[in-house]
């Protein structure tokens, strides 16, 4: 269900009952362990996943864009609190759809049921891949994949970072010593060099073989 436009979501919903709420930047719109009461669509915006540890390191498990949805598989679970806590990135909006439109949807139009249960399959299988990255992979595993990823975008040895290095850590939910001392361990290797903003490619034959 991701990818739909904001015309789209109100004209599918149109004839149920839905609220919208609107959040400023940096604004919680829930909170780690708060009851999941509705499926979530953003319509406009960006909504943060994070998770706080013990010792206050912050890990980013992902990021939802316009188009979005956020609760589908809480919603109607035995344990629908939220795990995590969500953040608007940016001013955001976000459409609200209760338990029972959701239910009425479901009974009424065999695609939209069958385009939801699609998009639980696939964000389940989404949130198993990223388990595997954050429990499986070492940090410098990680940061040459990121390297990787972002040289196969634009195939551009010269990869600038859209985010300070202390937002990486984040990301990958580690403390930004543990980063650098692995770009640095890159560095020595001759696999990178790498500045405040920008991350420059030396051997990729040498990324790869780490990853």
């Amino acid at each position: 269900m991701n990818g739909f436009k904001t015309g789209e979501l109100l004209d599918l919903f149109r004839d149920v009952d839905y609220s919208i709420s609107k959040y400023d930047k940096d604004s919680i719109v829930f909170m780690e362990n708060e009851v999941c009461t509705s499926l979530n669509f953003i319509l406009k915006g960006c909504v943060q996943i994070q998770k706080i540890s013990p010792s206050g390191n912050i890990l980013v498990v992902a990021e939802f864009n316009t188009g979005s949805s956020i609760g589908e598989s809480l919603v109607f679970g035995s344990e629908n609190t939220f795990p995590m806590s969500g953040i608007a990135k940016m001013e955001t909006k976000v459409m609200h759809i209760s338990r029972d439109t959701i239910l009425y949807l479901c009974q009424k139009d065999i695609n939209f049921l069958n385009r939801f249960l699609q998009f639980l399959s696939d964000k389940s299988l989404t949130l198993s891949k990223k388990l595997d990255q954050v429990t499986l992979k070492t940090i410098r595993q990680r940061i040459c994949e990121f390297i990787l990823n972002e040289y196969n975008k634009n195939e551009n040895l010269e990869i600038k970072l859209n985010m300070s290095k202390t937002e990486w850590a984040d990301r990958m939910g580690v403390q930004r010593p543990s980063l650098a001392r692995e770009l640095g361990v890159l560095r020595d290797m001759e696999l990178i060099d790498f500045d405040r903003e920008h991350i420059y490619v030396k051997n990729l034959k040498g990324i790869r073989e780490i990853i």
